[in-house]
């Protein structure tokens, strides 16, 4: 019996001295995998999210979801700050009438698995119907796959700018739900119920001095400011689409992005429909000055539709100097006489911004004669009224996509009471398709007039004092430079 408990308690350490011994470490780049992670470490940055939203790159629809995403997941192309497409996944691509070549770079997901031409076609078929990226890709008809490093795009019709829409998240093959595997310079690990983002192991060339990012959940898009204003995240973006701003307690930037503020003309309107009326107008608006006053900065002149930071209008002297006594001569050759019959102008009375340009608007045309009526409306008034064709003119607004697509607006759906049969929409079709250069279209539309550019609107990125960076942001990425930020 001794001989049996003295052979138990040799096994027993035994067994005791294995179990004790440390286990080797996991796969420290397995993305299930959290090392590390303090919540207080001051190198982490805090991000806000909404919990109302999805963490799903082709289900998601909130702007700070989106623009989280836009860490973990690489594109074919992204843009710079002039809309210029930059190769990130693509090596090279070649654009020739309604086909894309692209040969893709040697990259790897964060799990160690190659990227393949098949998880781009995946990743662009998911992208189609997806609520925030089927807009851009509507001209994109199919994608095929020539080998495992190059494939094919198919546009329903030709598009010289059709690269900057191949800006797409890429993630892997077959993957489903919330966070598929993507190639970006962070991915997401889960600790508990917080999920945190941190450096891409794989990403070659990527060393942040933010090495973890941590995501704080948010109840909805209106909780993320003052998550900031009371520092429990570091960084906010606002596109200032409700058309008021109110300064917050944090260093803010301005940020150029891509929408378009316009006058709109009805054709079918007596007076407007006179080419000389129109250009008349044109050159009664001080767009200078709505930028500036009317949407307090938050918005850059725009002389012609196109974004005035577009690459494509770089060093073009495109300016409208206002002149009220041209305008006043155009007026006379039109032989109309403009004091005969009111026009009304139609705006979005909840939109600060929009209704002080439409006032602004309503004194220039004032000045020349014209009799005005402003029709500030409910939103969705105003919505009827454009779509009965209840106006002379309205203040407009549209987000187009990156390869300045005008469609929508020249003859397109949100064309409202501009004639799709105008000299403007033919000449623009006889650019996208190659018959005419940029300028001739520009030069062709600031005669017809269809509508009138006023300005193209600013967002403003916000962050703690704690945070140090160059904030150069662009549209398409408003963590564009976050290799160069850090904590003082």
């Amino acid at each position: 019996m001794k001989r049996f408990f003295a052979l138990t308690l040799i096994f027993s350490l035994i067994f005791t001295a294995f179990c004790g011994c440390k286990k080797e470490p996991e796969n420290p780049d397995d993305p299930q995998i959290v090392t590390n992670l303090n919540e207080s470490s001051e190198s982490t940055l805090r991000l806000a999210y909404s919990k109302a939203d999805m963490l799903d790159p082709f289900a998601c629809t909130m702007s700070a979801n989106i623009q989280i995403l836009g860490l973990i997941y690489d594109t074919l192309y992204k843009l710079d700050k002039n809309y210029e497409p930059v190769p990130v996944i693509a090596k090279s691509s070649i654009v020739s009438g309604t086909a894309i070549n692209v040969t893709l770079n040697s990259v790897m997901f964060s799990d160690g698995t190659v990227l393949t031409a098949g998880d781009v076609a995946y990743s662009f078929e998911k992208a189609k119907k997806s609520p925030y990226y089927s807009e851009r890709l509507k001209n994109f008809e199919s994608v095929s796959i020539s080998s495992s490093d190059m494939l094919v795009f198919t546009l329903t019709q030709a598009d010289p700018y059709a690269l900057a829409c191949l800006t797409f998240p890429i993630v892997k093959n077959g993957a489903e739900g919330e966070l598929p595997t993507g190639s970006g310079r962070y991915t997401a690990q889960v600790s508990g119920e917080t999920t945190y983002l941190v450096v891409n192991s794989k990403k070659t060339g990527f060393n942040p001095a933010i090495k973890t990012i941590m995501l704080v959940p948010v109840r909805d898009s209106s909780s993320v400011e003052s998550s900031l204003e009371i520092g429990n995240t570091g960084f906010y973006y606002n596109d200032l689409s409700s058309g008021t701003y109110s300064r917050i307690n944090a260093q803010t930037v301005e940020m150029g992005i891509n929408n378009f503020v316009y006058l709109a003309f009805n054709s079918s309107s007596e007076i407007l429909s006179n080419q000389l009326i129109r250009q008349a107008v044109n050159l009664a608006v001080n767009r200078s000055e709505i930028a500036a006053t009317a949407f307090q900065g938050h918005a850059r002149p725009a002389y012609s539709p196109f974004n005035p930071d577009w690459y494509k209008l770089a060093s073009k002297d495109l300016v409208i100097s206002v002149d009220t006594d041209k305008a006043k001569e155009l007026i006379l050759q039109s032989g109309i006489d403009i004091s005969q019959k009111e026009l009304s102008l139609l705006v979005n009375k909840e939109n600060q911004f929009k209704l002080e340009a439409a006032q602004f608007i309503s004194s220039y045309l004032t000045a020349l004669g014209f009799k005005v009526v402003l029709k500030d409306y409910e939103p969705e008034y105003y919505t009827e009224a454009i779509e009965l064709g209840s106006y002379d003119m309205y203040i407009g607004e549209i987000r187009l996509t990156y390869n300045m697509d005008l469609s929508p607006l020249l003859g397109g759906s949100q064309g409202y009471g501009i004639n799709p049969s105008c000299v403007s929409a033919s000449r623009y079709s006889q650019h996208i398709s190659g018959g005419c250069e940029l300028m001739d279209f520009v030069n062709t539309f600031n005669e017809d007039l269809p509508f009138i550019p006023l300005c193209y609107r600013n967002a403003a990125a916000s962050y703690t004092n704690a945070v140090q960076a160059e904030f150069n942001c662009c549209d398409g990425d408003v963590f564009y430079d976050i290799e160069t930020w850090s904590f003082k």
